[in-house]
């Protein structure tokens, strides 16, 4: 719209061209920004902030990743291979770091569904890039190919650091204390030594300037 109104546009109201991007525009988005623009003429609310391109600010100032559920894939490392894998879709064409869009908290309709949210990955239709600097679709953007290295590489280390960290506190301080994990339902273990040597450093970094004993909680 803006290519064909120009900047030097204003409505009857005095505005400028606003814009509510999407292909479709998520309709809360839509409403939400019609609601403001309208307190804001009648005088009973601020007003409304936009971006430099007329894209409600409070809206579209964050990337879809920032959002995303599958955002926590991505800094361990781990990435789809195909739709319908449930790790992050930046390896098969997802845009979703880069794209300013609030789809995943959103969702589409009633706060429901958005395209990572179903296995979807966003091909940016929210910037004034699409399609053009988008396509070919389902491949993966050209910087994904550094960003997912240092995501593997720094994966490679929090993965098992987190996993260590997640065994321990899936036990009780009474199962460290007796050694016995009185669970039937598969091969969860005795505790170790190394559970019982990880678990009395872990307590003392945690403890460290919080006051107190800093020996495990009871």
């Amino acid at each position: 719209v803006m290519d064909f109104l120009g900047k030097e546009y204003r409505s009857v109201l005095g505005l400028n061209v606003v814009n509510v991007p999407g292909c479709s525009p998520v309709g809360d988005n839509f409403t939400e920004t019609i609601a403001a623009v309208l307190a804001f003429l009648q005088g009973i609310a601020p007003v409304p902030e936009f971006d430099e391109l007329g894209r409600p600010a409070w809206l579209f100032s964050e990337t879809v990743h920032q959002g995303c559920t599958r955002a926590g894939y991505y800094e361990e490392g781990t990435f789809a291979h195909q739709e319908g894998d449930r790790e992050c879709l930046v390896e098969i064409g997802c845009w979703g770091p880069v794209v300013q869009c609030n789809i995943t908290s959103r969702g589409a309709i009633n706060h429901l569904g958005g395209c990572m949210n179903v296995g979807g990955a966003c091909i940016g239709c929210t910037m004034p890039g699409f399609p053009d600097k988008f396509t070919p679709f389902h491949k993966a953007p050209p910087g994904s190919m550094v960003s997912s290295t240092m995501s593997r590489m720094t994966g490679s280390f929090i993965r098992p650091l987190r996993r260590l960290s997640q065994r321990d506190r899936n036990r009780e301080v009474l199962w460290d204390q007796t050694g016995v994990v009185p669970s039937g339902w598969g091969a969860s273990g005795s505790v170790t030594l190394v559970d019982r040597g990880m678990d009395f450093f872990y307590n003392r970094l945690r403890r460290r300037g919080a006051g107190g004993k800093t020996g495990q909680s009871g």
